[in-house]
């Protein structure tokens, strides 16, 4: 290759971190200052880097990563910049590097979300150790701080007597919950932001020019003995003591949200088969998002999908 193929290519990926830092940071930004409306440039935050990765080499992909840690760092503090590398920093140069590998989509999700937890833990001893303060408590502050802000809205939006009463008891009941599972929604929160840029990275890979071997997310099905864990999982719910409801309550979360998604997946199947089904996948995600107890039912079709076998066409018998 020429010096100046090699300068011109050298330009190219500068200008494509620059680029891709720029995004990053104002996906992550956005998620930080306007949590409700940001979730979903959160989920964006890591894809600039993943991207780059399979397009211009992993040299990119860090480049990315450092200069948006560097840069929220600088803005926001120390916190967003660590909270940055724990949920996009690993999606982008870790899983990246393990779907390159042929570990697989699944693997590479396992291992990548696995490896979040842990710097999460890890992260979690140090603050203690050096401040002296339990992150527990602190997360269980924040979770009491925001119940109590969402009841003051209330109160000043003219909600008063007994409506306000239940409904400061609804909030009072659902935050001990959030207390309880909040490391498997942290946990859940790491699976659909890995599986997002997943899916979002095929829908490009043909038009970019790379390869990721994906299977189709129609086909998507957990192995057959997790059943069992659910099972016991629930059993142990029945138990008197928390140090064994709690561990099981959040195992149940994880669990709950696997067997969502094959449900997901035999939906999609069926309806890949219908005519209109554009309109039909739009419909059923917009169900999803205003109608949460239907996400309950295509959890259930997700595990009797063990024995049920929906995605597999019905022969019409001539009688």
């Amino acid at each position: 290759m020429s010096s100046t193929s090699k300068n011109s290519s050298t330009v190219v990926q500068l200008a494509v971190a620059v680029l891709g830092v720029a995004c990053s940071f104002s996906f992550f930004a956005a998620y930080i200052v306007i949590p409700p409306a940001g979730i979903f440039s959160g989920l964006l935050a890591p894809f600039p880097a993943l991207f780059s990765r399979f397009k211009f080499g992993m040299g990119t992909a860090v480049i990315i990563t450092l200069g948006t840690t560097s840069i929220l760092v600088a803005v926001f503090g120390m916190r967003a910049g660590l909270l940055y590398v724990g949920q996009c920093a690993f999606i982008a140069l870790v899983m990246s590097e393990l779907l390159v590998r042929k570990f697989g989509v699944v693997r590479s999700l396992i291992w990548t979300t696995l490896l979040n937890l842990v710097f999460y833990v890890i992260a979690a001893l140090v603050f203690t150790f050096v401040t002296g303060k339990n992150i527990h408590l602190i997360a269980v502050q924040e979770i009491n701080h925001s119940i109590a802000q969402a009841a003051g809205i209330y109160e000043k939006a003219g909600i008063t007597g007994d409506e306000l009463a239940a409904m400061k008891q609804s909030m009072t009941m659902a935050g001990a919950l959030l207390i309880k599972i909040y490391p498997s929604l942290m946990t859940v929160m790491l699976i659909a932001m890995a599986g997002f840029n997943i899916a979002l990275l095929k829908r490009f890979s043909p038009r970019w020019g790379f390869q990721l071997k994906v299977g189709e997310f129609s086909q998507f099905r957990n192995p057959e003995p997790l059943v069992w864990l659910l099972i016991f999982s629930g059993f142990a719910l029945l138990a008197a003591y928390p140090v064994i409801t709690v561990p099981a309550l959040n195992v149940l979360v994880i669990l709950s949200m696997l067997y969502f998604l094959q449900g997901l997946a035999v939906v999609t199947s069926v309806i890949a088969r219908q005519m209109y089904s554009g309109i039909l996948r739009a419909a059923l995600y917009v169900m999803l998002i205003f109608q949460p107890y239907l996400a309950f039912v295509v959890a259930v079709v997700g595990i009797f999908d063990l024995w049920g076998d929906f995605r597999t066409p019905r022969k019409q018998e001539n009688l």
